[in-house]
Protein backbone atom coordinates (compact mmCIF):
# COMPACT_ATOMS: atom_id res chain seq x y z
CA UNK A 1 0.00 0.00 0.00
CA UNK A 2 1.58 3.70 -0.95
CA UNK A 3 2.67 5.40 1.91
CA UNK A 4 -0.07 8.33 2.91
CA UNK A 5 1.04 12.18 3.02
CA UNK A 6 0.68 12.24 6.35
CA UNK A 7 2.89 9.61 7.09
CA UNK A 8 5.31 11.12 4.60
CA UNK A 9 5.55 14.17 6.89
CA UNK A 10 5.33 12.03 10.15
CA UNK A 11 8.51 10.30 9.09
CA UNK A 12 10.35 13.58 8.36
CA UNK A 13 9.60 14.89 11.61
CA UNK A 14 11.56 11.99 12.78
CA UNK A 15 14.72 13.80 12.08
CA UNK A 16 13.91 16.52 14.37
CA UNK A 17 15.21 13.90 17.14
CA UNK A 18 17.13 12.04 15.08
CA UNK A 19 21.03 12.00 15.78
CA UNK A 20 22.48 14.36 13.20
CA UNK A 21 24.91 12.50 11.31
CA UNK A 22 28.39 13.93 10.19
CA UNK A 23 27.93 14.42 6.58
CA UNK A 24 24.46 15.99 7.39
CA UNK A 25 26.56 19.08 8.80
CA UNK A 26 29.06 18.74 5.88
CA UNK A 27 26.37 19.23 3.39
CA UNK A 28 24.21 21.56 4.63
CA UNK A 29 27.11 23.98 5.89
CA UNK A 30 28.35 23.14 2.59
CA UNK A 31 24.99 24.53 0.92
CA UNK A 32 24.81 27.22 3.40
CA UNK A 33 27.64 29.03 1.99
CA UNK A 34 27.37 28.07 -1.66
CA UNK A 35 24.15 29.85 -1.82
CA UNK A 36 24.81 32.88 0.26
CA UNK A 37 28.59 33.18 -1.51
CA UNK A 38 27.11 33.62 -4.83
CA UNK A 39 23.64 35.43 -4.03
CA UNK A 40 26.18 37.87 -2.16
CA UNK A 41 28.20 38.61 -5.74
CA UNK A 42 25.20 38.26 -7.50
CA UNK A 43 23.67 40.99 -5.56
CA UNK A 44 27.01 43.28 -5.65
CA UNK A 45 27.20 43.15 -8.84
CA UNK A 46 23.42 43.92 -9.83
CA UNK A 47 23.46 40.74 -12.08
CA UNK A 48 20.00 39.17 -13.42
CA UNK A 49 16.80 39.55 -11.47
CA UNK A 50 18.85 41.36 -8.16
CA UNK A 51 18.88 44.47 -10.55
CA UNK A 52 14.96 45.05 -9.83
CA UNK A 53 15.96 44.96 -6.04
CA UNK A 54 14.28 48.04 -5.57
CA UNK A 55 11.32 47.72 -7.27
CA UNK A 56 10.43 44.93 -5.67
CA UNK A 57 10.47 44.89 -2.23
CA UNK A 58 11.13 48.03 0.64
CA UNK A 59 14.66 47.67 1.95
CA UNK A 60 15.20 48.82 5.35
CA UNK A 61 17.38 48.24 8.51
CA UNK A 62 15.07 45.69 10.30
CA UNK A 63 14.04 42.42 9.72
CA UNK A 64 16.05 39.26 7.79
CA UNK A 65 19.42 39.85 6.22
CA UNK A 66 19.66 40.44 2.52
CA UNK A 67 22.81 38.74 1.05
CA UNK A 68 25.35 41.20 -0.57
CA UNK A 69 24.82 44.15 1.25
CA UNK A 70 24.18 45.76 4.63
CA UNK A 71 19.84 46.27 3.86
CA UNK A 72 17.32 43.98 5.28
CA UNK A 73 14.17 43.34 5.18
CA UNK A 74 11.09 41.51 6.14
CA UNK A 75 11.51 37.92 6.21
CA UNK A 76 8.98 37.18 3.17
CA UNK A 77 10.61 39.90 1.20
CA UNK A 78 14.29 38.41 2.29
CA UNK A 79 13.18 35.10 0.83
CA UNK A 80 12.24 36.33 -2.28
CA UNK A 81 15.58 38.51 -2.57
CA UNK A 82 18.01 36.07 -1.83
CA UNK A 83 16.32 33.17 -3.58
CA UNK A 84 16.31 35.54 -6.94
CA UNK A 85 20.41 36.24 -5.80
CA UNK A 86 21.12 32.59 -5.29
CA UNK A 87 20.06 31.73 -9.13
CA UNK A 88 21.31 35.03 -11.15
CA UNK A 89 24.57 32.92 -11.71
CA UNK A 90 23.56 29.84 -12.28
CA UNK A 91 26.18 28.53 -10.45
CA UNK A 92 24.26 27.03 -7.97
CA UNK A 93 23.79 23.39 -6.44
CA UNK A 94 22.12 20.06 -8.67
CA UNK A 95 20.41 17.44 -7.31
CA UNK A 96 22.59 14.66 -9.37
CA UNK A 97 19.79 11.97 -9.49
CA UNK A 98 18.81 9.07 -11.72
CA UNK A 99 15.20 10.13 -11.54
CA UNK A 100 15.06 13.93 -11.66
CA UNK A 101 17.63 16.84 -11.59
CA UNK A 102 17.03 20.17 -10.53
CA UNK A 103 17.75 22.74 -7.81
CA UNK A 104 16.97 22.37 -4.20
CA UNK A 105 19.23 24.86 -1.59
CA UNK A 106 18.31 28.37 -3.72
CA UNK A 107 14.83 28.24 -2.75
CA UNK A 108 15.15 26.03 0.39
CA UNK A 109 18.27 27.83 2.27
CA UNK A 110 16.59 31.60 1.70
CA UNK A 111 13.33 30.71 2.62
CA UNK A 112 14.84 28.68 6.03
CA UNK A 113 17.24 30.98 6.84
CA UNK A 114 14.63 33.88 6.96
CA UNK A 115 12.54 32.38 9.11
CA UNK A 116 14.92 31.22 11.32
CA UNK A 117 16.06 35.26 11.60
CA UNK A 118 12.51 36.15 12.59
CA UNK A 119 12.25 33.40 15.28
CA UNK A 120 15.29 33.55 16.46
CA UNK A 121 15.98 29.83 15.79
CA UNK A 122 18.78 27.80 17.16
CA UNK A 123 21.57 26.53 15.07
CA UNK A 124 20.49 23.13 15.74
CA UNK A 125 16.73 23.57 14.89
CA UNK A 126 17.42 25.26 11.66
CA UNK A 127 20.36 22.41 10.45
CA UNK A 128 17.53 20.06 11.10
CA UNK A 129 15.23 21.70 9.26
CA UNK A 130 17.55 22.44 5.94
CA UNK A 131 18.01 18.21 6.97
CA UNK A 132 14.09 17.79 6.53
CA UNK A 133 13.82 20.21 3.59
CA UNK A 134 16.64 18.79 1.40
CA UNK A 135 15.84 15.01 1.95
CA UNK A 136 12.16 15.66 1.05
CA UNK A 137 13.58 17.46 -1.92
CA UNK A 138 15.01 14.38 -3.08
CA UNK A 139 11.73 12.16 -2.20
CA UNK A 140 9.59 14.58 -3.90
CA UNK A 141 11.84 14.83 -7.20
CA UNK A 142 12.46 11.08 -7.54
CA UNK A 143 8.25 10.71 -6.63
CA UNK A 144 7.77 13.02 -9.46
CA UNK A 145 10.20 11.96 -12.57
CA UNK A 146 10.64 14.05 -15.68
CA UNK A 147 7.32 14.10 -17.31
CA UNK A 148 7.00 17.73 -15.85
CA UNK A 149 9.49 19.06 -18.53
CA UNK A 150 8.90 16.27 -21.64
CA UNK A 151 7.13 16.55 -24.43
CA UNK A 152 6.67 20.27 -24.83
CA UNK A 153 6.05 20.80 -21.02
CA UNK A 154 8.28 23.38 -19.10
CA UNK A 155 7.71 23.22 -15.47
CA UNK A 156 10.70 23.92 -13.77
CA UNK A 157 12.05 21.22 -11.66
CA UNK A 158 13.16 23.64 -8.78
CA UNK A 159 9.51 25.16 -8.62
CA UNK A 160 8.05 21.70 -8.03
CA UNK A 161 9.77 20.24 -5.63
CA UNK A 162 12.12 22.79 -3.62
CA UNK A 163 9.30 24.92 -2.64
CA UNK A 164 6.85 22.11 -1.21
CA UNK A 165 10.56 20.71 0.59
CA UNK A 166 11.49 24.62 1.99
CA UNK A 167 7.53 24.97 3.46
CA UNK A 168 8.26 21.43 5.26
CA UNK A 169 11.59 22.24 6.52
CA UNK A 170 10.15 25.97 7.56
CA UNK A 171 7.38 24.46 9.28
CA UNK A 172 9.24 22.46 11.78
CA UNK A 173 11.01 25.98 12.95
CA UNK A 174 7.81 26.75 14.04
CA UNK A 175 6.65 23.77 15.81
CA UNK A 176 6.89 20.32 15.68
CA UNK A 177 3.21 19.62 15.03
CA UNK A 178 2.31 16.98 12.49
CA UNK A 179 -0.29 18.97 11.50
CA UNK A 180 1.37 22.22 11.09
CA UNK A 181 3.74 20.64 8.59
CA UNK A 182 1.19 18.45 6.60
CA UNK A 183 -0.82 21.99 5.80
CA UNK A 184 2.59 23.99 4.94
CA UNK A 185 3.03 20.91 2.37
CA UNK A 186 -0.18 21.29 1.38
CA UNK A 187 -1.01 24.78 1.07
CA UNK A 188 2.26 25.14 -0.63
CA UNK A 189 2.22 22.45 -3.44
CA UNK A 190 -1.37 23.29 -3.97
CA UNK A 191 -0.83 27.00 -4.64
CA UNK A 192 2.63 26.89 -6.66
CA UNK A 193 4.18 29.69 -8.45
CA UNK A 194 5.33 26.54 -11.08
CA UNK A 195 7.99 28.39 -12.95
CA UNK A 196 8.02 27.79 -16.56
CA UNK A 197 11.45 27.07 -18.29
CA UNK A 198 10.66 29.33 -21.48
CA UNK A 199 13.10 31.94 -20.91
CA UNK A 200 16.06 29.47 -21.29
CA UNK A 201 14.44 27.41 -24.31
CA UNK A 202 16.65 27.77 -27.42
CA UNK A 203 13.52 28.74 -29.64
CA UNK A 204 12.58 31.76 -27.85
CA UNK A 205 16.11 32.60 -27.16
CA UNK A 206 14.63 35.28 -24.15
CA UNK A 207 17.09 34.44 -21.46
CA UNK A 208 15.63 37.01 -19.21
CA UNK A 209 15.72 37.31 -15.65
CA UNK A 210 12.23 35.83 -14.90
CA UNK A 211 14.54 32.57 -14.26
CA UNK A 212 15.93 34.16 -11.14
CA UNK A 213 13.20 35.52 -10.25
CA UNK A 214 11.04 32.59 -10.51
CA UNK A 215 13.76 30.98 -7.85
CA UNK A 216 12.79 34.12 -5.35
CA UNK A 217 8.69 33.62 -5.94
CA UNK A 218 9.47 30.06 -5.00
CA UNK A 219 11.28 30.85 -1.12
CA UNK A 220 8.67 33.36 -0.98
CA UNK A 221 5.94 31.19 -1.06
CA UNK A 222 7.57 28.50 1.34
CA UNK A 223 7.75 30.45 3.74
CA UNK A 224 4.58 32.10 3.19
CA UNK A 225 3.02 28.70 3.33
CA UNK A 226 4.68 27.73 6.49
CA UNK A 227 3.69 30.92 8.08
CA UNK A 228 0.01 30.37 7.18
CA UNK A 229 0.09 27.03 8.58
CA UNK A 230 1.81 27.97 11.37
CA UNK A 231 -1.50 30.53 12.19
CA UNK A 232 -3.92 27.80 11.45
CA UNK A 233 -4.35 27.29 8.27
CA UNK A 234 -5.29 24.01 6.58
CA UNK A 235 -4.37 22.32 3.33
CA UNK A 236 -5.27 19.08 1.73
CA UNK A 237 -4.83 15.72 3.40
CA UNK A 238 -2.97 14.08 0.44
CA UNK A 239 -1.94 17.50 -1.27
CA UNK A 240 1.31 14.91 -3.35
CA UNK A 241 -0.41 11.81 -3.85
CA UNK A 242 -4.12 12.35 -4.05
CA UNK A 243 -6.75 12.83 -6.49
CA UNK A 244 -5.99 15.88 -8.52
CA UNK A 245 -2.86 16.42 -6.71
CA UNK A 246 0.42 17.63 -6.97
CA UNK A 247 1.24 14.09 -8.38
CA UNK A 248 -1.02 13.78 -10.62
CA UNK A 249 -1.23 17.32 -12.30
CA UNK A 250 2.81 17.61 -12.95
CA UNK A 251 3.80 13.78 -13.00
CA UNK A 252 1.79 12.23 -15.40
CA UNK A 253 3.52 9.66 -17.39
CA UNK A 254 6.24 9.38 -14.92
CA UNK A 255 4.78 9.81 -11.16
CA UNK A 256 5.56 6.84 -8.81
CA UNK A 257 4.55 6.94 -5.15
CA UNK A 258 6.80 4.13 -4.10
CA UNK A 259 9.75 6.73 -3.79
CA UNK A 260 8.02 8.15 -1.44
CA UNK A 261 8.49 5.02 0.88
CA UNK A 262 12.09 5.55 1.17
CA UNK A 263 12.81 6.29 5.29
CA UNK A 264 13.91 10.78 4.91
CA UNK A 265 17.09 9.42 6.97
CA UNK A 266 18.20 6.81 3.95
CA UNK A 267 18.49 10.16 1.72
CA UNK A 268 21.83 10.64 0.96
CA UNK A 269 22.61 14.60 0.92
CA UNK A 270 25.84 14.15 -0.56
CA UNK A 271 23.85 14.00 -3.91
CA UNK A 272 23.40 17.45 -3.70
CA UNK A 273 26.24 18.70 -6.21
CA UNK A 274 28.05 22.33 -6.15
CA UNK A 275 29.08 23.67 -9.39
CA UNK A 276 32.81 24.17 -10.44
CA UNK A 277 32.13 26.65 -12.68
CA UNK A 278 29.85 29.31 -13.42
CA UNK A 279 27.20 28.11 -15.98
CA UNK A 280 24.61 25.68 -16.52
CA UNK A 281 25.29 22.08 -15.18
CA UNK A 282 25.26 20.55 -18.11
CA UNK A 283 27.92 22.26 -19.43
CA UNK A 284 30.10 21.82 -16.83
CA UNK A 285 32.14 18.39 -17.74
CA UNK A 286 32.68 19.79 -21.72
CA UNK A 287 34.21 22.76 -20.06
CA UNK A 288 36.48 20.86 -17.53
CA UNK A 289 37.62 18.82 -21.27
CA UNK A 290 37.75 21.99 -22.94
CA UNK A 291 40.25 23.45 -20.51
CA UNK A 292 42.63 20.86 -20.85
CA UNK A 293 42.24 20.52 -24.09
CA UNK A 294 43.01 24.50 -24.60
CA UNK A 295 46.26 23.62 -22.79
CA UNK A 296 47.59 21.48 -25.50
CA UNK A 297 46.55 23.19 -28.47
CA UNK A 298 46.19 26.06 -29.33
CA UNK A 299 42.78 28.01 -30.93
CA UNK A 300 44.68 27.72 -34.52
CA UNK A 301 45.40 24.51 -34.36
CA UNK A 302 42.12 22.95 -33.95
CA UNK A 303 39.54 23.50 -36.82
CA UNK A 304 36.73 21.63 -35.11
CA UNK A 305 36.13 20.45 -31.16
CA UNK A 306 33.40 17.92 -30.83
CA UNK A 307 31.18 17.99 -28.16
CA UNK A 308 29.37 15.02 -27.14
CA UNK A 309 26.79 14.80 -24.42
CA UNK A 310 23.58 13.72 -23.15
CA UNK A 311 20.85 13.90 -25.72
CA UNK A 312 18.65 16.74 -24.01
CA UNK A 313 21.40 18.89 -23.20
CA UNK A 314 22.30 18.61 -26.90
CA UNK A 315 19.11 20.30 -27.46
CA UNK A 316 18.51 22.55 -24.91
CA UNK A 317 22.28 24.42 -24.21
CA UNK A 318 22.04 25.01 -28.59
CA UNK A 319 22.03 28.32 -28.73
CA UNK A 320 24.83 30.13 -30.19
CA UNK A 321 23.19 33.61 -30.16
CA UNK A 322 24.84 34.96 -27.19
CA UNK A 323 22.94 38.44 -26.44
CA UNK A 324 23.80 38.26 -22.92
CA UNK A 325 25.04 36.75 -19.68
CA UNK A 326 22.50 34.00 -18.98
CA UNK A 327 22.35 33.11 -22.83
CA UNK A 328 26.12 32.34 -22.66
CA UNK A 329 25.61 30.00 -19.24
CA UNK A 330 23.11 28.44 -21.10
CA UNK A 331 24.93 27.30 -24.31
CA UNK A 332 27.32 24.55 -24.27
CA UNK A 333 29.19 26.23 -27.57
CA UNK A 334 29.89 29.67 -26.04
CA UNK A 335 30.98 27.64 -22.37
CA UNK A 336 33.07 25.29 -24.21
CA UNK A 337 34.73 27.62 -26.64
CA UNK A 338 35.06 30.09 -24.04
CA UNK A 339 36.54 27.74 -21.88
CA UNK A 340 39.23 26.46 -24.75
CA UNK A 341 40.28 29.51 -26.11
CA UNK A 342 40.86 31.39 -22.37
CA UNK A 343 42.06 28.03 -20.64
CA UNK A 344 39.67 28.41 -17.67
CA UNK A 345 35.88 29.05 -16.85
CA UNK A 346 35.49 31.65 -14.18
CA UNK A 347 32.94 34.42 -13.20
CA UNK A 348 34.59 37.10 -15.62
CA UNK A 349 34.10 35.46 -18.44
CA UNK A 350 30.20 35.26 -18.33
CA UNK A 351 30.08 39.00 -17.78
CA UNK A 352 30.08 42.01 -19.26
CA UNK A 353 32.28 42.97 -22.87
CA UNK A 354 33.89 39.40 -21.95
CA UNK A 355 30.36 37.88 -23.51
CA UNK A 356 30.94 39.50 -26.79
CA UNK A 357 35.15 38.27 -26.83
CA UNK A 358 35.46 38.35 -30.70
CA UNK A 359 37.83 35.34 -30.08
CA UNK A 360 35.61 32.94 -28.34
CA UNK A 361 33.27 33.54 -30.73
CA UNK A 362 35.08 32.79 -33.38
CA UNK A 363 35.82 29.80 -32.08
CA UNK A 364 32.09 29.12 -31.64
CA UNK A 365 32.21 27.91 -35.15
CA UNK A 366 34.71 25.34 -34.69
CA UNK A 367 32.12 23.79 -32.00
CA UNK A 368 30.42 20.72 -33.48
CA UNK A 369 27.35 19.52 -30.84
CA UNK A 370 26.45 15.85 -30.75
CA UNK A 371 23.87 14.62 -28.57
CA UNK A 372 24.21 10.89 -27.67
CA UNK A 373 21.77 8.51 -26.73
CA UNK A 374 24.75 6.31 -24.53
CA UNK A 375 25.16 9.38 -22.55
CA UNK A 376 21.08 10.04 -21.97
CA UNK A 377 20.92 6.75 -21.09
CA UNK A 378 24.14 7.47 -18.32
CA UNK A 379 22.40 10.11 -17.39
CA UNK A 380 18.98 8.85 -16.30
CA UNK A 381 20.51 6.24 -14.47
CA UNK A 382 22.85 7.51 -12.27
CA UNK A 383 21.69 11.48 -12.89
CA UNK A 384 25.37 12.56 -14.62
CA UNK A 385 25.86 14.92 -16.88
CA UNK A 386 28.91 13.37 -18.78
CA UNK A 387 30.65 14.84 -21.73
CA UNK A 388 33.19 13.52 -24.70
CA UNK A 389 35.11 16.72 -26.48
CA UNK A 390 37.52 16.03 -29.07
CA UNK A 391 39.75 18.22 -30.57
CA UNK A 392 40.31 17.35 -34.75
CA UNK A 393 43.29 18.92 -37.25
CA UNK A 394 41.22 18.49 -39.97
CA UNK A 395 39.81 14.58 -39.88
CA UNK A 396 43.01 13.66 -37.55
CA UNK A 397 42.29 13.29 -33.85
CA UNK A 398 44.66 15.55 -32.10
CA UNK A 399 43.48 14.01 -28.56
CA UNK A 400 39.85 13.63 -27.28
CA UNK A 401 38.87 14.03 -22.80
CA UNK A 402 35.86 12.33 -21.26
CA UNK A 403 34.22 13.24 -18.23
CA UNK A 404 31.00 11.47 -16.37
CA UNK A 405 31.08 15.34 -14.25
CA UNK A 406 32.92 18.66 -13.20
CA UNK A 407 34.57 16.63 -9.89
CA UNK A 408 35.38 13.16 -11.83
CA UNK A 409 38.29 11.56 -10.54
CA UNK A 410 38.64 14.47 -7.56
CA UNK A 411 39.68 13.28 -3.91
CA UNK A 412 38.17 14.68 -1.34
CA UNK A 413 41.04 17.15 -0.62
CA UNK A 414 40.94 17.96 -4.20
CA UNK A 415 36.95 18.82 -3.84
CA UNK A 416 37.43 20.65 -0.92
CA UNK A 417 40.61 22.84 -2.51
CA UNK A 418 38.43 23.99 -5.60
CA UNK A 419 35.23 24.65 -3.20
CA UNK A 420 37.22 27.21 -0.98
CA UNK A 421 38.83 28.29 -4.29
CA UNK A 422 34.72 29.03 -5.85
CA UNK A 423 34.21 30.76 -2.57
CA UNK A 424 37.11 33.34 -2.63
CA UNK A 425 35.96 34.00 -5.97
CA UNK A 426 32.88 34.95 -4.99
CA UNK A 427 33.51 36.83 -2.10
CA UNK A 428 36.88 37.35 -1.40
CA UNK A 429 39.46 34.99 0.66
CA UNK A 430 38.54 36.09 4.20
CA UNK A 431 34.75 35.89 4.03
CA UNK A 432 35.49 32.67 2.39
CA UNK A 433 37.22 30.98 5.44
CA UNK A 434 34.24 32.14 7.81
CA UNK A 435 31.75 30.67 5.20
CA UNK A 436 34.24 27.17 4.60
CA UNK A 437 33.62 26.61 8.45
CA UNK A 438 29.72 25.98 8.03
CA UNK A 439 30.51 22.88 6.57
CA UNK A 440 33.63 21.69 8.61
CA UNK A 441 31.78 21.38 12.23
CA UNK A 442 28.15 22.40 13.41
CA UNK A 443 26.60 25.60 12.77
CA UNK A 444 26.55 27.54 15.54
CA UNK A 445 24.10 30.25 17.54
CA UNK A 446 26.40 32.87 16.72
CA UNK A 447 27.27 31.82 13.73
CA UNK A 448 23.89 31.63 12.67
CA UNK A 449 23.35 35.23 13.39
CA UNK A 450 25.78 36.66 11.06
CA UNK A 451 23.60 34.63 8.50
CA UNK A 452 20.15 35.93 9.01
Amino acid sequence: MTISDREWVARHLELLTAEIPSDVVAVTGRLVADTIAIAGYARAHGIGGTAFDAASVQLSGQGSGVWGGEAKAAPLDAAFLNGTAAEALDFQEVLINGRNNGHAAVVIVPAVLALAGQLNSSAEAVTRALWVALAANIGLGEALGRAHRANGLGFRTTSLTAAPAAALGCATLINNSLDTALAALGICASTLPAGLLSAMSPKMGSYSPDKDLSVGFSARHALHSALLAGAGATGPEAPITGDKGWLASYGAGSADTSYLETPPSERDLTAYSIKLYPANFGCQAAIRASIELGRQFAPDQVTRLHLEVKSSSAASLSTRSIENHLAARFSLPFAAASAFVRQRSVLADFEGKAVADPAVHAFIDKIELTGSDELEAAHLSRGIFPARVTAYAGENVLARVSYDGPFDGYSAAQDEAVFAEKLASLCGAERAEVLLAYSREPLSDARLRTLV
